[in-house]
């Protein structure tokens, strides 16, 4: 083979590979979902001290103190909970978004371990996925 169409197999190989990427992975979307909606108040590491949280008065929580706070376990569906339904648990107060709304993605059902079913986002339980991640 000469070099110039060796050259040409080299590069039409390395232009092929740049285009496959790994698939995303949960995590990864519930990262990019979470800096994207949350990360203006619960802060980039999701300590609660993200540049708007000075404006909550009721105080911005550390997300990464979640399974701690429960005895070690991860609260998943509680988090999917709260996160889908905030402005139904706030009784008018709005400490955070409707993130359902906000989002405007198809509904999905997790099912949670107990068996309750919740009515939520693709993106919340990828949300919910990042957070459980990064637990300390």
């Amino acid at each position: 083979m000469s070099p110039v169409r060796a050259a040409l197999v080299v590069g039409t190989l390395a232009l092929a590979l740049s285009a496959c990427t790994r698939p995303e992975r949960p995590v990864d979307t519930g990262r990019a979902a979470y800096m994207e909606h949350c990360s203006s108040c619960h802060g980039k590491t999701a300590r609660g001290d993200g540049p708007m949280a000075v404006l909550v008065t009721t105080g911005v929580p550390d997300l990464r103190q979640l399974a701690e706070r429960i005895g070690g376990e991860f609260p998943k569906a509680y988090v999917i909970e709260i996160v889908t339904r905030i402005s139904d648990l706030h009784d008018g107060i709005m400490a955070m978004p409707d993130f359902g709304a906000l989002l405007g993605a198809s509904p999905t059902v997790y099912t949670a371990p107990d068996g309750e079913q919740i009515q939520t986002y693709a993106v919340i339980v990828a949300i919910a996925d990042y957070l459980e991640s990064v637990q300390d």
